[in-house]
């Protein structure tokens, strides 16, 4: 793999002259770029200095080694700037061709320089220079490449950015002589994770899912040795203390009866060889399985393709959703119904009863209903004690989350709340 070797600032600050001198402001018009190839004692090319000019200044200078270095002839185009678009923000940025990676299938080097309109400068793009053979699709705003993955397949990775960060999506491994071809496009809207592990050792089992923003997370459960194999939806919420992460998710039916908890704890950065731990228990039995053999990857099956995470249309909100868990203290199923009405443009009246702790119930008042900005609205004031929730909705279920202080709670039974996923049980 190639290494930057330095980064250099020609000037003394990227945007000022001198020191005490008015600050100068670039355009992106204002740049172009220069390159000069460095070759090595065997006459080999072994390094490439680029530039950035304004006019005959030189503003910003980024040396590169390439490893291994290349003869002259296969040197010949490195060093090319191609001036484009790669982050989707309107201003054209500097893909850097540094030449062949190592490796099988189009597997060359390319480094980036992403303009950053706030700063009027340009800033290093990471994780770029590590993917080989970028294809930049400006219309769906998204980043693959296709590597090699043995004599006989070919993966392809889906990235888009976080900022000046290359963010991995999803992978898909295809077979060259294959007849049948798969879209994952209506999965970059958010990344995927999957982990492959046995029950107990002996129950193989897919668990794949996707991240929000904040933290919510959505996708299915699949059973490959079932006798009539089908992705059940799972959905939860996933937290973070210090190096580890911890995920908690519910394995729901259509009706929304919840018949697995999911338990995954993951190091922060998981890998391909992370260490990892995870149980799968029925709510019913309390039976919890281990689960052995248990490895991540980006790589998505086949049967999944369309996210469960998009945002849904504040008109197609559903009139009920509920969910249901057995509870051993009980002796019966417990959980959370919600019933919305229309009352306008963007408008919905809610009645609310939740009962997975103690009874938590409420409703919108009559001259004051919920208020929707795009698929999410924030509802205080539903007691006497000021509780408030937000609700989030998606195709298949809304997502309800309490926003004010536990002493809000004070008006339900002890430690009850709206909190809770709903499915989408009446249309």
């Amino acid at each position: 793999m190639k290494k930057l070797l330095t980064i250099m600032t020609v000037v003394a600050l990227w945007l000022c002259v001198a020191t005490g001198a008015q600050a100068q402001t670039y355009e992106r018009k204002d740049f172009t770029f220069k390159s000069e190839k460095i070759k090595n004692a065997e006459g080999e090319v072994s390094e490439v200095k680029v530039g950035a000019y304004v006019g005959k200044k030189l503003i910003k200078e980024m040396t590169y080694e390439l490893e291994p270095a290349l003869s002259e002839d296969l040197a010949k185009y490195v060093g090319t700037v191609s001036e484009s678009d790669l982050n989707f923000d309107g201003y054209p940025d500097a893909d850097i061709y540094l030449g062949y990676m190592g490796g099988f299938a189009n597997n060359t080097h390319h480094e980036a320089l992403l303009w950053d309109q706030s700063l009027h400068a340009f800033v290093e793009a990471e994780g770029y220079g590590e993917i080989g053979e970028p294809v930049v699709d400006e219309e769906k705003e998204y980043i693959q490449t296709t590597l090699s993955a043995g004599p006989d397949h070919r993966v392809t990775t889906y990235y888009r950015w976080q900022g000046n960060k290359l963010q991995e999506y999803l992978t898909n491994t295809w077979a060259i002589e294959g007849d049948e071809y798969v879209s994952f496009e209506g999965l970059l809207n958010y990344p995927c994770y999957r982990f492959d592990a046995k029950l107990d050792g002996r129950i193989p089992v897919n668990i794949v899912f996707q991240r929000t923003d904040d933290d919510i997370i959505a996708g299915y459960i699949y059973y490959p040795k079932a006798k009539t194999p089908a992705p059940i939806l799972i959905v939860g919420s996933v937290t973070r203390y210090g190096d580890k992460q911890y995920y908690q998710l519910d394995e729901y039916q259509s009706d929304g009866i919840i018949t697995g908890n999911i338990f995954l704890q993951t190091p922060v950065k998981c890998d391909y060889f992370s260490e990892m731990e995870g149980t799968w228990t029925n709510p019913k039995t309390e039976k919890a399985m281990k689960m052995t053999d248990l490895h991540f990857s980006q790589e998505m099956p086949k049967w999944f393709t369309k996210s469960v995470l998009t945002p849904e249309d504040p008109g197609n909100i559903g009139r009920e959703y509920s969910f249901q868990q057995w509870n051993q203290n009980y002796q019966s199923m417990v959980g959370g119904h919600i019933s919305f009405r229309g009352a306008g443009k963007n408008k919905v009246h809610f009645e609310c009863g939740n009962i997975r702790h103690n009874i938590a119930e409420g409703r919108s008042g009559d001259d004051r209903p919920a208020v929707l900005k795009d698929n999410v609205f924030e509802y205080r004031d539903v007691n006497e004690c000021g509780y408030g929730f937000r609700a989030k909705f998606f195709p298949r279920f809304v997502v309800l989350q309490t926003i004010t202080d536990y002493n809000t709670l004070d008006c339900f039974g002890a430690g009850a709340s709206f909190e809770g996923v709903y499915i989408k049980v009446k249309q």
